[in-house]
């Protein structure tokens, strides 16, 4: 065990107490807990699924004011499922955080499981951990704590080590700890009410290319110059219209960009994250340099072109096709010809699969 694990260790034993084996056929009430960013809701989803695949009774999500619309829309099959939206963790006051643990208790009883899908061994994840005092915890930041299931180690393991994508991390703990095997994915359920909005705005017949050009901060957003460079790009590339996708903040740069040119288009409605994915999940194309618009679109399996600020692998494209530019500290260092690379890739691979598809026999689909 390494310093740093043995001194959380130390620290959290206050929280610590014994877990009890539960076995997933035994298990009715299922708390995760996931008050964070947008794409760790998403990434969850292999939990959800192998929960409702085990035809767990319950299950509870715990989410932000951030990621709740990514469950806004879901539905399981045969399993309750109900939704705590809570302050983002790292603002959330303790308070909230005891409050939102015993009144899940003291409503719905003592869990059989908690995931606790925030990813930070911090002492507020382990106060929520420790007020609800489900009969067993799942999680996989590796803390050797008695409350943890042993069978979180292989799954700790791929996320501490290998920094493998975060979807296959848990979908490989819900396997190595006896629950059904599925597929390790991100999701963003969207209502059709919402797609017929963004399609009836956007005026856009056929095909399109979503183009991204914000991230969550200003390392990974694209300054109004390079955005410019970059849709001369895409415009060149492919006859194509464009639809912007950004955040509220970044609405007058969708004002100003589809004011410049014809075939760029904006979202009149106010911007929100529920519309960006019904606009990325009719894309031909998405570009991005956000992490949340990337799984939107790996979600849908939309081709894009990935533009990293600094990479970090547990977050990766997950689509079929994909093409990944990989940049330093500013995202607005990206070279333009490397883009223009990456695109025309991208443009070549759906070109051979097109040309496949056309020439499969009929009813047989390709590679079958």
């Amino acid at each position: 065990m390494s310093l740093k694990h043995l001194l959380r260790r130390i620290v959290f034993s206050p929280y610590d107490y014994q877990a009890v084996k539960v076995r997933p056929e035994n298990i009715k009430l299922a708390v995760i807990h996931i008050p964070d960013q947008i794409g760790d809701a998403m990434a969850i989803f292999p939990v959800i699924r192998s929960l409702e695949k085990q035809q767990v009774e319950h299950v509870i999500i715990v989410a932000s004011t951030i990621n709740k619309p990514v469950f806004d829309e879901l539905t399981l099959g045969q399993t309750q499922l109900t939704v705590i939206e809570m302050t983002f963790q790292d603002r959330a006051r303790l308070a909230e955080i005891k409050s939102v643990a015993q009144n899940i208790v003291a409503r719905y009883g003592t869990p059989d499981l908690c995931i606790e899908a925030m990813r930070k061994s911090n002492l507020k994840t382990m106060l929520f951990v420790r007020k609800l005092k489900a009969k067993t915890n799942f999680q996989v930041v590796g803390l050797a704590l008695k409350c943890f299931s042993p069978a979180c180690r292989t799954a700790s393991r791929m996320d501490q080590f290998y920094r493998a994508p975060v979807p296959m991390t848990w979908s490989i703990m819900m396997r190595e700890a006896g629950f059904p095997v599925v597929r390790a994915q991100f999701e963003f359920p969207v209502s059709n009410a919402v797609q017929a909005e963004v399609r009836h705005e956007l005026e856009i017949t056929g095909r399109y290319i979503a183009f991204n050009f914000e991230g969550s901060v200003k390392e990974r957003t694209f300054t109004l110059a390079t955005a410019k460079k970059i849709i001369a790009i895409i415009r060149h590339e492919f006859n194509l219209p464009i639809a912007i996708v950004n955040s509220p903040k970044g609405v007058n740069t969708a004002i100003e960009l589809s004011q410049l040119y014809d075939d760029v288009y904006r979202l009149y409605l106010p911007p929100s994250i529920k519309r960006s994915a019904a606009v990325i999940k009719s894309a031909y194309i998405t570009i991005t340099p956000d992490t949340a618009i990337l799984h939107i679109a790996s979600a849908f399996n939309i081709p894009t072109v990935a533009i990293y600020a600094n990479y970090k692998t547990r977050w990766p494209a997950m689509q079929d096709i994909s093409e990944t530019i990989v940049v330093g500290n500013n995202i607005n260092d990206l070279n333009l010809d490397e883009f223009t690379f990456a695109l025309r890739n991208l443009s070549r691979r759906l070109d051979l699969i097109q040309a496949a598809d056309r020439e499969a026999p009929a009813g047989r689909a390709v590679g079958g």
